[in-house]
């Protein structure tokens, strides 16, 4: 009599590695679901979903990301209808949200390379923000920076209201837009 493996709980993460197919879909530990020209339009699911490498959903009409995600490659959302990122998500390389309409990013955000927020509706950074790379803000309504802000390359501040930066900032790059 053959014996019954036992399911871990909780399941192993989701991951996603190299080349996706036209029409795939999964429906494992969340659901994943990309259109017949590769564009993926839906995901949603329990923690943790893991994307082992790049995710662009650019120009793409996703609303939402589930609580948890996590990129360890590029995450790129330029151009698309998101308001909101969700709380716990993870990025190891850069992160583009030029062109959207968040306003606040969440607290715990975690983003190991650059975070493009160009142009973005983007109105307040979180306390204790670290960024690995490149900080863009070129362009957004952000009239602050937060306390234990940490930028591992530049700060870009062009066009934006900041008249003051705060005594605990830690930039490893040039600070570029800054008019005191």
């Amino acid at each position: 009599m053959a014996s019954r493996a036992k399911r871990r709980w909780p399941p192993e993460p989701f991951v996603i590695e190299g080349f996706v197919p036209d029409d795939f879909y999964v429906n494992a530990v969340g659901t994943l679901q990309i259109d017949k020209g590769g564009r993926l339009y839906h995901i949603r699911g329990k923690s943790p979903i893991v994307i082992a490498g790049n995710l662009n959903l650019s120009g793409t009409p996703i609303r939402e990301l589930p609580e948890g995600l996590s990129v360890g490659g590029s995450l790129d959302l330029y151009h698309t209808p998101i308001q909101k990122l969700p709380e716990g998500l993870s990025v190891g390389g850069n992160l583009f949200l030029g062109f959207t309409q968040i306003q606040k990013l969440p607290e715990g955000l975690s983003v190991g390379g650059d975070l493009y927020l160009r142009d973005a509706q983007i109105r307040e950074l979180p306390e204790g923000l670290s960024v690995g790379g490149n900080l863009d803000l070129v362009g957004t309504q952000i009239r602050e920076l937060p306390e234990g802000l940490s930028v591992g390359g530049y700060l870009d501040l062009g066009g934006t209201q900041i008249l003051a930066l705060p005594p605990d900032l830690k930039v490893r790059g040039e600070i570029y837009g800054f008019k005191s």
